[in-house]
């Protein structure tokens, strides 16, 4: 070799030495680039550092070496000291096996061409003037020791993240085509249950291919590159398990360290929250509220999404400014809501206010607001809702002008209640007194004629009498002071046939009835309702066939509930009062129970049209509800749902 002596006595002590010593010069034919070298001589350890096969690496250029170029920013160093002509020592961590050998370089100019010396240094510490590695990364300042030894000693197994060394691996060309991992602690094996000496000398894209597809090959590579500090937060799968990890790339001598820190829990709960955020949103659009929170300190008001929808507008749209919402108040309530807030702050009490305000659209509504103060680091905050309660309102509004309505119908009511009492009663009394005088006085000296005229006068007046007793009766079943209480139905029966025994008996009805259940509710009412249906089937019976009436009682699941009555709690007793009468036409069924209905004439059958809408009353009084079914010349079938005690 040019300007060094080769004969065999001093080439045996240079191979004979433990140092690598290499002699290279810039390539001639692109010496204007200088960035390759060709290596003109190698001893025995140099070629055993970076030779893949058993042919020799003299003459040959360091770019078809990979092993060479896996020394980091070796050629960068070459380049440095052959245009100062000044020696270089630097030293470099190169992987053998599970072990981590901290190489020393010597770079020296000789003539044309460049003397490099590599040997295996002992442990030592140094500093690292040019690391990046900012001093609160890691508490024992680790940018004082050599990278190397930290990784020897294992100091960064007491780290709680895990922490690794990559170091670039170059192409043909001197681009990072991959990195190799050197160091990984032992905190990789609480993910991925694999103990870090089978990862450690993997390259990254053998040990996890996806970082050359979510874009963490490429932050890397900047890092490299740039000397800049590179955070990202990526999802990554080990065992089919997902894990956050938030990392931090930061060059370090000729490689990087990462520092990767495990914030899974931290993401499932911020997806929690995020979700739960969502929900909470979801369900201030649904209810038709928002929320707010007031930095009293600055008359700063931060908005749910909602708030500003009721106001008409997009979020954060709106100014979040106190002045700002004020502008919206109905010039009528400014002053009301100013004291509410007022008073709230200095009281420190709760605020709960209804307000109007005009929306963007300049519609009106009606605005509550719930606010509550409270004190945190010293600054002062109120937070609570904001309801939109113009529906509310407005159907208070038409509920209250609904019961002045009643309260008007009922002061007519009691009225009628009063003048069906007293005032029609007083003269019906008296005709029917003068009539009974005149027909016992005069009945001698009256013709046929006369009398008939009488006898339809008093049977008017009969008539008329029933008419203001049920009146009277149905005006009155909602009125009952009488407190409900528990009733059995056996007893309400037998009452019942023992006020109608002499029609029964005058006609030869049969009444045949199951045993009936228990009820809570009021007697003479219940009384009531049993002997107008019975009285009914008693009436309209059919010539020439015996009455027979029968009364079914049966507890029923909720599922043969009808669906008026689902809403009550508890079980239900069916009772249907079934006779063989007359019967009436389907198209009746629903307005049988309309009050002063009747379905015959008044010389066909007695009676007022209001004995049915009278027990239709006394059931629904008794959240119950009743039905009627019937055929013509086959009978009827009134069917009664009441609730009934356990």
């Amino acid at each position: 070799m040019t300007n060094i002596s080769t004969n065999n006595f001093f080439k045996n002590i240079v191979d004979g030495s433990n140092e690598a010593l290499v002699f290279v010069s810039p390539n001639a034919e692109i010496s204007n680039e200088i960035n390759q070298y060709v290596i003109v001589y190698a001893n025995k350890k140099a070629e055993s550092l970076f030779a893949n096969t058993q042919e020799s690496i003299q003459n040959r250029e360091i770019k078809e070496l990979p092993k060479f170029l896996e020394f980091g920013e070796l050629l960068n160093h070459l380049n440095s000291v052959i245009k100062s002509k000044k020696h270089e020592a630097f030293n470099f961590v190169q992987k053998v096996g599970h072990k981590n050998l901290n190489m020393h370089f010597k770079i020296e100019s000789h003539d044309s061409g460049l003397l490099i010396g590599i040997t295996e240094a002992k442990v030592s510490y140094v500093v690292h003037k040019e690391s990046n590695l900012q001093e609160d990364d890691l508490k024992a300042r680790i940018n004082e020791l050599e990278i190397s030894n930290l990784f020897s000693y294992g100091v960064l197994d007491s780290y709680d993240s895990m922490v690794s060394y990559l170091r670039p691996i170059f192409d043909d060309h001197y681009v990072i085509s991959d990195f190799r991992i050197d160091y990984i602690n032992n905190r990789m094996d609480d993910i991925t249950q694999e103990e870090s000496e089978f990862i450690i000398g993997k390259t990254f894209c053998e040990y996890y291919p996806q970082n050359f597809e979510n874009g963490v090959f490429e932050k890397l590579k900047e890092c490299f590159y740039s000397g800049q500090n590179q955070d990202y937060i990526k999802e990554f799968f080990f065992n089919e398990q997902s894990y956050w990890l938030s990392n931090r790339a930061v060059k370090m001598n000729d490689g990087i360290i990462l520092f990767s820190k495990d914030i899974t829990r931290e993401k499932k709960n911020e997806e929690q929250l995020f979700i739960q955020n969502r929900l909470l949103l979801e369900a201030e659009h649904v209810a038709n509220i928002g929320s707010f929170r007031w930095n009293l300190g600055k008359e700063e008001i931060k908005y749910s999404e909602n708030v500003y929808r009721m106001f008409g507008f997009e979020p954060k749209e709106l100014d979040s400014k106190y002045d700002r919402l004020l502008a919206f108040v109905h010039p009528n309530d400014i002053d009301k809501v100013k004291d509410s807030f007022h008073q709230a702050r200095i009281s420190k009490t709760k605020t709960d206010l209804v307000f109007r305000i005009y929306t963007k659209s300049n519609d009106l509504k009606y605005m509550n607001t719930i606010g509550e103060c409270y004190q945190k680091e010293g600054n002062r905050y109120m937070v609570g809702v904001i309801r939109d309660v113009t529906k509310q309102i407005e159907a208070e509004s038409k509920l209250q002008a609904k019961n002045a309505e009643l309260k008007r119908t009922n002061s007519d009511l009691e009225a009628f209640n009063r003048v069906a009492s007293h005032d029609l009663q007083e003269p019906l009394r008296k005709i029917q007194m003068f009539v009974s005088r005149l027909f016992e006085e005069e009945k001698d000296s009256m013709s046929l004629r006369s009398q008939g005229y009488l006898e339809k006068v008093k049977s008017s007046s009969n008539r008329m009498r029933n008419l203001i007793n049920n009146l009277l009766s149905y005006s009155k079943v909602d009125e009952v002071e009488e407190q409900p209480k528990r009733i059995d139905l056996n007893d309400v029966l037998i009452s019942a046939l023992d006020d109608l025994g002499e029609r029964i008996d005058d006609i030869g009805a049969e009444v045949a009835s199951d045993a009936l259940p228990v009820v809570n509710g009021v007697q003479f009412q219940l009384e009531q309702l049993f002997a107008n249906l019975i009285g009914n089937s008693l009436k309209y019976v059919k010539k020439e066939t015996r009455a027979k009436i029968q009364i079914k009682s049966k507890i029923i699941s909720r599922n043969e509930i009808p669906t008026e009555l689902l809403s009550f709690g508890g079980n239900f007793v069916k009772l249907q009062f079934i006779d063989n009468g007359i019967g009436f036409e389907k198209k009746y069924e629903e307005k049988i129970f309309e009050i002063f209905q009747r379905l015959h004439g008044k010389n066909e059958f007695s009676g007022t049209g209001l004995g049915l809408s009278i027990c239709k009353k006394i059931v629904q009084s008794h959240n119950g509800i009743i039905q009627a079914k019937g055929e013509l010349d086959k009978g009827a079938e009134f069917t009664i749902y009441l609730p009934v005690l356990q």
